[in-house]
């Protein structure tokens, strides 16, 4: 499953970026992450890894490119990969689009009940989404 979810900030990039920079602040859009342990000592960086577990599941992070206008990660778990692209674009001096292209991969049990779980991580994403963009907004 892939879908794409596109949102405006009302911060500049420069500021969305310093606030996307650190995943310390991931807690602040995501209620259910419990804890993040960094396997590195560059957190956030290209190919740094990361543990997040959350009430109900784990995931294993790997970032895939975080450069100024993107960062893509992939997160795994049992029967599941997900891959997110966040592209980030200037709209004018003080607003910036996002992007979020998502890509879900189900396999095992899980693929069995894809159809209703493809609608409720694709539910999770956007909740996600217009909680990172309040925690933008909100500066």
């Amino acid at each position: 499953m892939r879908f794409t979810k596109e949102i405006v900030l009302d911060q500049p990039i420069e500021r969305v970026r310093v606030l996307t920079s650190d995943p310390a602040h991931l807690h602040r859009w995501q209620p259910d992450l419990v804890s993040i342990t960094q396997h590195g000592e560059m957190p956030g960086a290209e190919g740094s890894t990361a543990t997040l577990t959350y009430r109900r599941f784990t995931l294993e992070e790997t970032v895939l490119a975080a450069n100024a206008h993107e960062r893509i990660s992939r997160y795994e778990t049992r029967g599941m990969v997900h891959t997110i692209a966040n592209r980030y674009s200037v709209l004018d001096g003080r607003r910036t689009l996002l992007v979020c292209e998502n890509e879900f991969e189900l396999s095992g049990l899980l693929r069995l009940g894809r159809r209703v779980l493809e609608k409720s991580l694709r539910e999770q994403v956007e909740r996600n989404v217009e909680n990172f963009k309040k925690f933008i907004d909100a500066g």
